[in-house]
């Protein structure tokens, strides 16, 4: 009986270790995701310098030297709606993987208790292992 209960526990600790060596990595993959789009958000756009020398070349107009007041309304270049939609649509994907991929390795964590739990009822002799205060029904 002891014998068994050694193997189940090595068993588990095996499982266990598994299971801890696949969420390091899911974690480390994270982790390089998160430092590749902070990198990229930080580092700035290439900004080409004017020379404090050079001064106003001799083919400008107006425009470049002086205000001028623009006449009429400004057009957006860019639509606000699809781009507000747009990054909704991403957060949700976002956050529907994240919630798929809790769901997988709830189920997975299921199947392994599932699995060690029977293999403990199996070494046991079939008899249901014994419950814990907190187990107990009220």
């Amino acid at each position: 009986m002891r014998v068994a209960r050694d193997r189940v526990r090595a068993l588990s600790a095996q499982s266990s270790a598994q299971s801890s060596a696949r969420s390091c990595g899911a974690l480390l993959g994270g982790l390089l995701i998160a430092m590749a789009v902070t990198v990229a958000a930080l580092v700035p756009g290439t900004a080409h310098a004017q020379d404090a020398d050079a001064g106003v070349s001799a083919g400008t107009t107006g425009r470049e030297t002086e205000f001028v007041a623009m006449t009429g309304p400004a057009r957006e270049s860019v639509p606000g709606g699809a781009l507000l939609v747009s990054a909704y649509a991403a957060i949700l994907l976002l956050l529907a993987a994240y919630v798929g991929r809790l769901a997988l390795q709830q189920a997975s964590t299921s199947k392994e208790l599932a699995r060690l739990d029977a293999a403990l009822r199996a070494r046991s002799g079939g008899e249901a292992p014994a419950k814990t205060k907190a187990e107990k029904p009220k």
